[in-house]
């Protein structure tokens, strides 16, 4: 599968406890606070709105520009971040299930987080007016096949932490990556956004960030009883390639 060549860095700090959106810490627990800042460099510009106008002028299958064009990462939703490291325990926030509905210009999500365990029931939605095959394959080849008739629904779930890719054979351009976490102190977010953990157990733990399509990025950080500590995502590509 191709990917994205990328350029991605974290720079963590540990502020004082407290802030301006949440409570201090307690006393015992420590606070994390995620930065998403998601942008492209200055030679890659916004969304490309001719894909499909260049595939027509060269022969091509038109449809087939909608799977070129280019996201734009000012504003790039869907970002997971999840927890790594001993100690954590339950408590986190992930969602215990998710939706995803596919329509007429794909999906209304990049991204869809899962959270371990019992937490892994995935609704699909097909808001089509046809028949749709939607499956995914993980990294110890589980996975699911769904078929959805139009206008109907079908719940699958997904026994193995990591990330999994979703495809539609209707819709060679549609593409979907599913991430479950295999903690509950993992959340959604997206560009400009903060993700907050609070009540977290004292310890050193990696954060991991995955957006759609990117390679992992992992730092350490230390959070510490009573403080919070501040991490700041900066994602940005370099090159685009084929979305298949």
């Amino acid at each position: 599968m191709n990917r994205f060549l990328t350029m991605l860095g974290l720079t963590a700090f540990l502020a004082g406890c407290g802030g301006p959106d949440h409570p201090p810490p307690a006393p015992d627990k420590a606070q994390l606070e995620v930065k998403l800042v998601a942008k492209a460099n200055p030679d890659v510009h916004g969304p490309r709105s001719d894909s499909e106008d260049a595939y027509s002028s060269s022969g091509s299958n038109p449809e087939k520009g909608r799977c070129y064009e280019r996201v734009d990462y000012d504003d790039m939703g869907d970002i997971a971040v999840w927890l790594r490291g001993g100690g954590l325990g339950e408590g986190g926030p992930v969602p215990a299930t998710a939706r995803l509905r596919v329509g007429d210009d794909g999906a209304d999500h990049r991204l869809v987080l899962l959270g371990p365990k019992k937490r892994t029931q995935l609704t699909l939605e097909n808001g089509t007016k046809k028949t749709l095959t939607l499956g995914c394959q993980g990294p110890k080849n589980d996975g699911f096949l769904a078929t959805v008739p139009p206008g109907k629904e079908a719940v699958v779930t997904l026994s193995e932490p990591g990330v999994y890719e979703m495809t539609c054979d209707e819709d060679e351009c549609l593409l979907v990556t599913l991430v479950v976490a295999p903690t509950s102190w993992a959340a959604l977010g997206r560009s400009g956004s903060d993700v907050f953990f609070d009540n977290l157990p004292p310890g050193e733990f990696e954060v991991v960030v995955q957006a759609p399509r990117l390679p992992d990025v992992i730092r350490k950080v230390s959070a510490r009883a009573g403080a919070r500590s501040k991490v700041e995502a900066k994602v940005s590509v370099t090159c685009l390639e084929s979305v298949k």
